[in-house]
């Protein structure tokens, strides 16, 4: 079973990437970024390009093969360009995401809005796949997906578009767009949608994706058919999850404690002010504090810390004055 890293904007940059590689990494094979737009003026934001560059992936061996970049994009020459780029850069692999909910992404019909429309997606990905399957200057394109914009019943009409293209892999979020990420997975239509894909002849991999953050979370999906299963919110708040859905070991305290002062650092030579950095690794506290019993006054105190050095004074308090869980 191969288990995926998934991509989290502003979460999963390189710094995450490169510490939970090195901390807690194995068995994960692969990681996927954050998405770059692909805009019409065909030049990447310095930021999400810095995220890419091959001399940041430190902790990779082969990142060409273990990173994937994905990419936002809501036409197919502005896509090819990206591609393109990202070919540049040695990667194999790029990810065209069709499930980002977010409204500004879909109202430039991008993203889960391109699920909107099925027919325009289709004339889009035709275009892209008689392009990439040409030539050399493309990496191969795989796609993540939700069901649907707003009712599962469009999986199967999107399915039959899918299949009639040689998707490198396919990843499936178990939601609709108006789900965004609440609510149980929608089980029963995920496999439906599979079915469908596989009946239409489509070849590709399938890789599950939908709350799967818990060993008793990945036994729920067993009945369903999936070749690989990307996780996000559960690897954050259990960086070790993988490993123990491979039969090891959750995660040990002083790991967990190198865990967070590396990602601190890391983040600290890609974030200006101490502030900026705190407000960052908050985003993992909102995580992760289910380890610690009865820690809630230490957080408030992680909160409010406005410099290095109250931070890591706040999460030393937690490490000493809280049960580890």
């Amino acid at each position: 079973m191969r288990f995926y890293y998934a991509p989290m904007e502003g979460v999963t940059l390189y710094p995450l990437r490169n510490i939970h590689r090195q901390i807690m990494g194995d068995g994960v094979d692969k990681y996927f970024t954050p998405f770059l737009t692909a805009t019409n003026s065909h030049h990447f934001k310095n930021r999400e390009k810095k995220d890419v560059l091959p001399d940041k992936n430190v902790a990779f061996e082969n990142y060409e093969d273990q990173i994937v970049p994905q990419l936002m994009a809501g036409n197919s020459a502005d896509f090819l360009w990206a591609a393109k780029e990202i070919k540049k850069l040695g990667y194999k692999e790029v990810n065209l995401n069709l499930g980002c909910p977010a409204p500004t992404v879909v109202n430039r019909h991008k993203g889960s809005g391109l699920l909107l429309d099925i027919d325009y997606l289709d004339r889009m990905l035709a275009e892209i796949y008689e392009q990439v399957s040409e030539g050399d200057d493309y990496p191969e394109v795989s796609i993540k997906t939700r069901l649907g914009f707003s009712s599962e019943d469009e999986a199967i009409p999107l399915m039959k578009v899918l299949a009639s293209y040689p998707v490198k892999e396919l990843t499936i979020h178990a939601r609709v767009r108006e789900d965004y990420y609440s609510g149980t997975p929608r089980y029963d239509a995920y496999k439906r949608a599979v079915d469908t894909y596989r009946e239409q002849g489509g070849s590709a991999d399938i890789c599950y994706n939908g709350n799967v953050d818990s060993k008793a979370a990945y036994e729920k999906i067993q009945d369903l058919p999936f070749d690989a299963v990307m996780i996000g919110r559960g690897l954050l708040t259990d960086p070790a999850l993988v490993r123990v859905l491979k039969g090891g070991e959750g995660p040990r305290k002083e790991e967990l404690r190198e865990y967070l002062a590396k990602l601190y650092e890391g983040y600290a030579t890609y974030i200006p002010e101490d502030r900026n950095v705190i407000f960052k690794m908050l985003e993992h506290w909102a995580y992760l504090h289910v380890h610690f019993k009865d820690c809630d006054r230490f957080l408030k105190t992680i909160r409010k810390s406005r410099s290095r050095d109250e931070y890591h004074a706040a999460v030393n308090n937690i490490f000493a004055g809280c049960e580890f869980v």
